[in-house]
């Protein structure tokens, strides 16, 4: 009985969640700004290798990306159970607009510029090179933040 009264109400919620469903730009608003997620696997015993390859080249792009405006933010996340799940490192930027997540070959070439003044091109390649031994990448994804009415 009390399964049944329990699913009847399950189901009453569910016709209810579908006749309120929310309306773009009537009740909410997509942000203007994206953030881009790169979902990464990396083997659990080298989440600390591979933070600290990341420390040297993905966050001073980060930094350089962040002077000149590209971006607003850059965050790494990993998981609590960086054995479960298909992925277990996030890498997060976050940009005011799409149109600042377009490719520019004059922003490209200024990030670049300072990302050599601090890091020669072997000694990133030597950072890298083992990666692919213990990191994966499972997918990216652009998300906009909904911001309610």
């Amino acid at each position: 009985m009390r399964k049944t009264t329990m699913l009847a109400a399950l189901a009453m919620f569910s016709v209810a969640g579908i006749t309120q469903a929310a309306e773009m730009f009537k009740d909410y608003v997509p942000s203007k700004a994206i953030w881009n997620v790169t979902m990464v696997k990396v083997n659990p015993n080298r989440i600390d290798d591979y933070l600290g390859g990341l420390r040297q080249s993905w966050v001073p792009s980060c930094e350089i990306n962040k002077k000149l405006g590209v971006i607003e933010d850059c965050s790494i996340f990993v998981s609590e159970t960086g054995a479960g799940g298909p992925f277990n490192v996030m890498l997060v930027q976050k940009f005011p607009s799409s149109a600042a997540a377009e490719p520019n070959a004059e922003t490209y070439t200024k990030m670049m510029a300072e990302v050599r003044k601090n890091l020669e091109k072997a000694k990133e390649d030597e950072i890298v090179k083992s990666y692919e031994e213990f990191r994966t990448f499972w997918g990216e994804m652009n998300f906009r933040r909904v911001e309610w009415k």
